[in-house]
């Protein structure tokens, strides 16, 4: 899967760079007619794309490092987040200017006021931590950021394997 992972990341970014235009022939049983022009930018965004599907569930991280559940309209939400059991909610995109690529999460809201009544927001709320995508398969997701707080290992929640996009977005 690692190998796959980086076959086809390795293939979107030489996609990136061409400039041209690809000439691909329709090949629908019982047409004929003469090769269309498609973009090189459109073909790199299927391939990303379906790579980026994969990222689509909810994913179990190690104690205290929170439950990550991706959603399609590209928000996410952590649960059981510190010793707290915190929730935080946000924004997620892939950003593919780089390899490793980076996954940026911006932090909207937080519960930890809930939890600390007197103390500060969380640090993160209203910020972007961006984070390395160092594994992303059917079996982990792994990312890590900088700062070592946002070094992040998990793996599909069991009840949420097969469910990638076709699983509705928490609330």
């Amino acid at each position: 899967m690692k190998i796959t992972f980086a076959l086809v990341v390795s293939v979107a970014l030489l996609l990136k760079t061409a400039e041209a235009q690809v000439t691909v022939e329709k090949a629908a049983a019982g047409k004929s007619g003469s090769p269309t022009s498609q973009p090189a930018a459109q073909a790199k965004t299927l391939d990303l794309a379906a790579l980026e599907k994969k990222l689509l569930r909810t994913w179990s991280g190690p104690d205290c490092g929170g439950d990550f559940t991706f959603n399609a309209n590209g928000t996410f939400d952590v649960r059981s987040f510190t010793p707290g059991q915190n929730t935080l909610t946000g924004t997620w995109s892939l950003r593919w200017d780089a390899l490793p690529p980076t996954l940026l999460l911006t932090f909207k809201t937080s519960d930890f006021k809930r939890t600390y009544p007197n103390e500060l927001d969380y640090k993160y709320v209203g910020k972007t931590v961006e984070a390395k995508l160092l594994e992303l398969s059917s079996d982990a997701l792994v990312f890590k950021a900088p700062n070592t707080e946002w070094d992040w290992r998990g793996e599909p929640r069991a009840d949420d394997v097969d469910a990638g996009d076709k699983r509705p977005a928490r609330k």
